[in-house]
């Protein structure tokens, strides 16, 4: 993609990032050797292990086993969340590679599921009872938001899917700051770090959701079909963005076969990109202000460039720039 920023980690980063990712796929070693190489599994875990690296370096130096284990089973987390996520989607691809239940089948995604929980939840017997809580409680609300998203109605309101967003990618990437930050300290608490976290999990799932309303060459290209949702009864925020607009004869036009062109005429007819752009900047505006708070007692520099980073790349692919 043209635009496409690049980011220059040092060598702790890259060397933390290498203990994950050989840790990760060393759990897979315990399946038969056939699941040894589950793309879904063994590619992409940089973003959220990073997030709680930042996190747990705000506060020390030195980092410690918990906070490997820490990233480990929030990867995990993550993971067995996109498997499912594809499979409700029926998403061939994801990163352009195949999703588990294509490379195998729906069964063996299902039980793959089940025993990366299952190392989750060993890597946590061994981590304080503070932290346990905070997994278990970002758990069960990516669970409830999933199921408020699979049984929503068509004339959901943006707040609404507001408070399912909560309850699904933000709880993930907020819970990667706090988490980290619990790795050194399980008493700290720290409410800026936890609204930066909340404010980027909103912004990535918002930035999401337009990829293939505004880039929809990169999402068949990274999903290997035209994801909407509405294809398939789901709502995003940016049709619901544009959904506000539409006149009854508008909706039943989105339900013909030609979605590409009649979204198209749509979102230019409404100027759906300027509200939501509107939208982005605010959030970013809100991230950078908490940023600021914490910079007075913490060193942010790694963290601000990692997350101005992560914004670029998101919008890039999002075509909004």
């Amino acid at each position: 993609m043209e635009n496409t920023p690049i980011i220059t980690l040092n060598s702790e980063e890259k060397d933390f990032l290498f203990q994950i990712d050989s840790m990760i796929k060393s759990i897979l070693f315990e399946l038969p050797v056939q699941y040894h190489e589950i793309l879904q599994v063994v590619n992409g875990s940089s973003f959220r292990p990073l997030l709680t690296y930042y996190g747990y370096k705000l506060f020390s130096e030195n980092l410690n086993e918990k906070v490997y284990k820490s990233a480990i089973a929030i990867e995990l987390i993550h993971k067995t969340s996109i498997i499912i996520d594809d499979i409700i989607d029926q998403d061939d691809k994801s990163h352009s590679i195949y999703t588990v239940h294509k490379q195998y089948s729906i069964g063996e995604a299902l039980v793959i599921i089940v025993f990366l929980l299952g190392k989750c939840i060993e890597l946590l017997s061994e981590i304080d009872d503070s932290t346990i809580r905070v997994f278990s409680r970002m758990i069960i609300r990516m669970c409830q938001g999933t199921i408020q998203e699979l049984n929503i109605d068509m004339n959901v309101s943006i707040d609404k899917i507001k408070e399912i967003l909560d309850n699904q990618t933000s709880q993930v990437i907020q819970n990667c700051l706090v988490i980290g930050m619990k790795s050194y300290d399980s008493e700290l608490d720290n409410q800026h770090l936890a609204i930066i976290g909340y404010k980027l999990g909103y912004l990535f799932q918002l930035l999401n959701d337009c990829e293939a309303y505004f880039n929809p060459e990169f999402t068949v290209k990274y999903k290997g079909n035209y994801n909407f949702d509405i294809n398939k009864s789901r709502k995003n925020l940016c049709y619901v963005y544009l959904e506000h607009f539409l006149s009854n004869k508008e909706k039943m036009e989105l339900q013909n076969k030609d979605k590409v062109t009649n979204l198209e005429i749509l979102l230019n007819k409404y100027n759906v990109l300027k509200h939501i752009k509107n939208e982005v900047s605010l959030i970013e505006f809100d991230i950078k202000k908490q940023c600021e708070v914490l910079e007075k007692n913490h060193s942010m520099e790694r963290l601000n460039y990692f997350i101005d980073y992560s914004i670029k790349l998101a919008k890039v692919r999002a075509g909004i720039y």
